[in-house]
């Protein structure tokens, strides 16, 4: 295991004096789940030092941003890849192999194809014939009763 740098006065020094040009750390990513849930919540991704700014001399991450700026934003810096997460540009996982009646690599789907379209047929006819009813009783949104 790496160093891990925290966002403390000490963390930012040892960080700042650790550096150099071309050194390679890594991140965590927080990802909100409630709008995904099949992902992680937690990815890592890796910033390289581009090098010391020409006017103030301090380090830089990407072309933009100072070591200490970039340990601030993330809280935490690693040396090394953080164990047991996926890399954020790294292919995500393949949704086959995940779900709850997907079909898995290599399988065939098994099912049959006209059953479910007759079944939508059904559902269709019922949404009409509810809808017709609906209005002509006076009432004028989905559902209302």
């Amino acid at each position: 295991m790496g160093k891990i740098f925290c966002n403390t006065t000490r963390g930012i020094r040892d960080f700042e004096q650790w550096l150099k040009k071309g050194a390679t750390v890594y991140v965590i990513n927080n990802h909100a789940t409630n709008l995904a849930a099949q992902f992680e919540a937690h990815t890592y991704s890796a910033h390289r030092c581009t090098g010391r700014h020409p006017i103030f001399g301090n380090w830089e991450m990407g072309s933009n941003i100072s070591a200490k700026g970039f340990i601030q934003q993330y809280k935490q810096v690693f040396e090394n890849p953080p164990p047991g997460m996926r890399d954020l540009a790294s292919p995500e996982p393949d949704c086959r192999d995940e779900g709850l009646y997907g079909i898995g690599r290599g399988q065939e789907f098994k099912g049959n194809l006209h059953d479910g379209i007759e079944e939508m047929d059904r559902l269709s006819k019922e949404a009409r014939d509810r809808y017709k009813k609906d209005r002509s009783s006076g009432r004028r949104g989905w559902g209302l009763r």
